[in-house]
């Protein structure tokens, strides 16, 4: 029995060949610099031609700061031409150092557009020595209300530190009751969202962002008559404490 299908004489590779990345190395791991300079390898193996290697450096955010991409061509820093080990320089420089711990990360893609795994490790950014962040201008209103009235309170301060807004980890106040009890620890906000379209940010209270000044809006009540104890402070990312600002609120 004969068919009249036509011959197909092209041939269909189903096997995909991504390319792996063996090894990997960066140096030096830990920076105390607004600038850094990062030599960065990777061993690749690929049986399709490798487009790319690249390398990620991101911010705390998990936002890509820089990338660039290695070469296996034997122009420094890379030593021999074609024998898999890619390298490079990564160079950033910092607006603003946030110093905490910043993913990198490799990847490979071949010609025909398959990636390798990705590998991520950590680079450490410091600050040594470190200048804590400074709180001034304090504001705690209103200053009095009567017992079981329910009303907002605003909670605002000026919040700086020497070596950039970056580094303001948070600002928060903490405090007592007239009973001695502590206080629901509550963080302050520079992020504008209290007016914004949708929705308004109660919590926030904050009408400009970014401009050093941290607010919050807190609705509540209570029974307990005396004085309401407050303390605000900043911290950076280094862990460092601000000078402590107090206020207080009288219940009648």
């Amino acid at each position: 029995m004969y068919s009249c299908e036509k011959d197909d004489g092209s041939v269909i590779d189903p096997i995909l060949h991504f390319p792996s990345i063996t090894a990997t190395y960066y140096t030096p791991q830990v920076f105390n610099s607004d600038t850094l300079g990062v030599i960065a390898g990777a061993t690749v193996e690929s049986i399709d031609p490798v487009e790319k290697v690249e390398v990620k450096f991101y911010d705390l955010g998990n936002n890509v700061l820089a990338t660039i991409n290695l070469q296996d061509n034997g122009v420094f820093p890379d030593s021999t031409a074609g024998d898999g080990k890619y390298t490079g320089v990564l160079n950033y420089v910092f607006e603003c150092r946030q110093v905490g711990f910043h993913k990198i990360e490799f990847l490979a893609t071949s010609n025909s557009g398959l990636t390798s795994n990705p590998i991520q490790s950590q680079l450490q950014v410091v600050r040594v020595p470190n200048q804590p962040p400074v709180v001034s201008n304090i504001l705690v209103t209103p200053d009095s209300i009567q017992s079981g009235e329910g009303t907002f309170f605003i909670f605002e301060i000026k919040a700086l530190d020497p070596n950039g807004a970056c580094d303001i980890a948070n600002v928060f106040y903490t405090g007592f009751a007239p009973d001695g009890s502590a206080l629901t620890r509550r963080d302050l906000f520079d992020d504008g969202s209290c007016c914004i379209l949708p929705p308004f940010n109660a919590t926030s209270g904050d009408t400009t962002a970014n401009d050093s000044k941290f607010t919050r809006k807190f609705f509540g009540s209570t029974t307990q008559l005396g004085y309401f104890r407050y303390f605000i402070k900043a911290v950076d990312n280094s862990g460092d404490t601000s000078n402590v600002l107090t206020d207080s609120i009288y219940v009648y």
